[in-house]
């Protein structure tokens, strides 16, 4: 039997007792794994001490839920600890946590060595599949424990008075957590709306400020919006673009519904600015129903008698997109990579940190306000030329092999059923639609230099950007 082992490093600005204050506590682990994985706690939360068993459950596959339980073991506060799988997927999965000491703050080392079963089948599948995953997943991981243990927001130039109050709905996802961390880091007061309250804080630092409000039914906007100055919406249901309407998680029932809901609790709450992250091809009588329903979004913000800015970016990608790292996530399960046509449709692909830097800034402009400005990448590149880009810099070799989009079309229809879908006819046509703007009118108000793709996915995705090795040891 083969066994494995994994380790991967990182440095934060906090103390060792902090850190492990946060990673001693087990209701922390949600915070630090992909919402792809569906992670959801059964045990109760406690302190980590000596033979404590925590049960959880994740869903890797078509929301298909698995259960995990582990006991900790080795514990030496505030330097170590070890969980060890008694029941799961693996043959055997012990996992070291190490929290060292080093200037400016604490380096945390996780190693861990595990067995598959199945034998030959068991090797077969971690070089196909569980080493990328297991890298992908501590990629993530790592990334989100920087954003946790971000340094704290600068002080307010005159600490008597009061900073602004930028409210996010949507903060707790890709973009708009995104946002956040811009406003918070320019001295904002960021408050977030999340209809799960502090269960979807995530990766966001704990001084920014979680309000529970539900943009489906209105309940909790008004006492959600007290005091804010500043709204920005950001709004996207879970797994977007794959509809669930069952569930609610629909474009016109988030995108259009929720934002009419949101403007006018913020018209009578007293927001003093809007600003909509709308998307590249809105329109009345556009073909697609999802940009008939940011459509009606945009009409509701420009109808709010407050001052607003609407931002249209193109395809947004980054650490925690559900797009670009779709595709990342086929190439780790697959010994290719499909997609859904030739890939011929252009797209200019924008780095998520300049989008939030472009809505932090608007909020601040004169200029953008009660503007429409067309948001995209530098590069207006083919969805072939973007896979095989993303591929490159990830270190992944596998082909793209296109498929005809009326086949993929049927092969999706029956996955829509599932508890989770990881594909629909809908989300198919979605991901075939191109996508290039004219940016110019954008940058002559908010001048910025834009991030090529090369140069963006490298931040997150280039081998060495977390210290990561996976090796066999027997």
């Amino acid at each position: 039997m083969t066994t494995y082992r994994l380790s991967a490093s990182t440095i934060v600005s906090a103390d060792t007792d902090r850190t492990w204050a946060f990673f001693s506590d087990p209701a922390n682990l949600g915070r630090i794994t992909p919402s792809a994985l569906g992670f959801k706690m059964l045990s109760a939360s406690e302190p980590t001490h000596e033979g404590q068993l925590i049960e959880y459950t994740v869903r890797p596959i078509a929301g298909i839920p698995l259960r995990w339980r582990t006991r900790i073991e080795g514990v030496d506060a505030p330097r170590a600890f070890t969980d060890v799988q008694l029941k799961g997927p693996y043959r055997r999965w012990v996992h070291r946590h190490a929290f060292t000491a080093v200037e400016g703050g604490t380096r945390i080392d996780d190693t861990i060595e595990y067995e598959l079963p199945l034998g030959p089948l068991g090797r077969l599948a971690h070089a196909l599949v569980v080493r990328a995953q297991l890298g992908a997943i501590f990629q993530f991981r790592t990334a989100a424990i920087r954003t946790i243990f971000a340094a704290p927001p600068p002080a307010q130039a005159d600490p008597a008075a009061p900073a602004r109050v930028v409210a996010v709905a949507g903060g707790t996802g890709f973009v708009g957590g995104a946002i956040a961390d811009a406003l918070r880091r320019r001295g904002a007061r960021v408050v977030v709306l999340s209809s799960r309250g502090e269960a979807g804080r995530g990766p966001l630092p704990d001084d920014v400020e979680i309000r529970t409000a539900d943009i489906r039914t209105s309940e909790g906007l008004a006492v959600a919006l007290a005091g804010v100055d500043q709204l920005v919406i950001s709004l996207a249901f879970p797994g977007s673009p794959i509809e669930q309407p069952r569930r609610g998680r629909t474009f016109m029932e988030v995108d259009a519904a929720g934002t009419e809901r949101l403007v006018e609790a913020a018209r009578q709450a007293g927001v003093s600015r809007l600003l909509y992250i709308s998307g590249a091809g809105a329109a009345p009588d556009a073909q697609r129903h999802w940009f008939r329903a940011k459509w009606r979004a945009e009409l509701a913000v420009r109808g709010s008698g407050i001052g607003w800015t609407i931002l249209r970016p193109t395809w947004i990608y980054g650490p925690r997109d559900v797009s670009l790292n779709r595709f990342l996530g086929f190439a780790r399960l697959l010994p290719f990579v499909p997609m859904t046509n030739l890939g011929r449709q252009l797209l200019a692909p924008i780095f998520v940190d300049d989008v939030a830097g472009i809505a932090a800034d608007a909020l601040a402009s004169d200029a953008a306000r009660d503007a429409t400005f067309e948001l995209g990448g530098p590069e207006d590149l083919s969805m072939r030329q973007i896979i095989a880009r993303a591929l490159d810099v990830a270190g992944i070799r596998r082909p793209i092999l296109p498929g005809p989009t009326p086949l993929i079309k049927l092969v999706a229809w029956p996955l829509q059923f599932l508890p989770t879908p990881p594909l629909t006819p809908d989300a198919v046509d979605f991901i075939n639609a191109p996508a290039i703007v004219d940016t110019r009118p954008l940058l002559a108000v908010l001048p910025r230099r834009l991030t090529p793709l090369g140069e963006g996915l490298a931040t997150y995705l280039l081998p060495g950007t977390v210290t990561l090795t996976t090796e066999g040891v027997s």
